[in-house]
């Protein structure tokens, strides 16, 4: 009776008590069998998405790290190519400068070579027709003395104004 007292005190039907407890009991029970057991596997499903989607994430990140690293690798390649070619160019093309250079040096001393050669040429051309001339002169000079039967003093005036016309 005491427990009477004691739950009467409370203001508590034990009767009531109980069938409220039982009630709470298979209220719990339905929410966990057809409630709880969804729902629980809803959120662990949402979970198990969630941890592979990160996974994903991570996974992606790292691909981009690695393809960043290796466009970097490739684009420092490539500059070292470029100025290797760029470096080659400009050898070649001082190569090709110092090949013209010379070639034009060789041509300019072949053209003063054979201009020196052709004014040698007309020169020797020169000077034997001068010397025909004279002799021609000489043996017309010559024969107009050997016709002309001067003395000595005539001779010397023929032969100097026959000198100046050859001047």
């Amino acid at each position: 009776m005491e427990e009477t007292n004691f739950i009467g005190t409370l203001g508590l039907n034990w009767k009531l008590f109980v069938a409220q407890l039982v009630n709470f009991g298979i209220v719990i029970f339905i929410l966990w069998k057809w409630v709880m057991k969804p729902v629980v596997g809803a959120l662990e499903s949402r979970r198990a998405r969630i941890e592979q989607s990160v996974k994903k994430a991570e996974e992606i990140e790292r691909q981009a790290n690695e393809f960043r690293a290796y466009q970097e690798s490739e684009r420092r390649k490539v500059n070292l190519e470029a100025d290797a070619l760029i470096n080659k160019a400009v050898a070649s093309g001082e190569k090709l400068k110092q090949e013209t250079a010379e070639s034009a040096r060789l041509e300019a001393r072949k053209i003063i070579t054979d201009a020196k050669a052709a004014i040698e040429a007309e020169k020797g051309k020169a000077l034997t027709e001068v010397r025909e001339e004279v002799a021609n002169m000489a043996v017309m000079a010559a024969e107009k003395i050997l016709r002309a039967k001067l003395d000595g003093r005539e001779n010397q005036e023929l032969i100097n104004k026959i000198l100046k016309t050859v001047k």
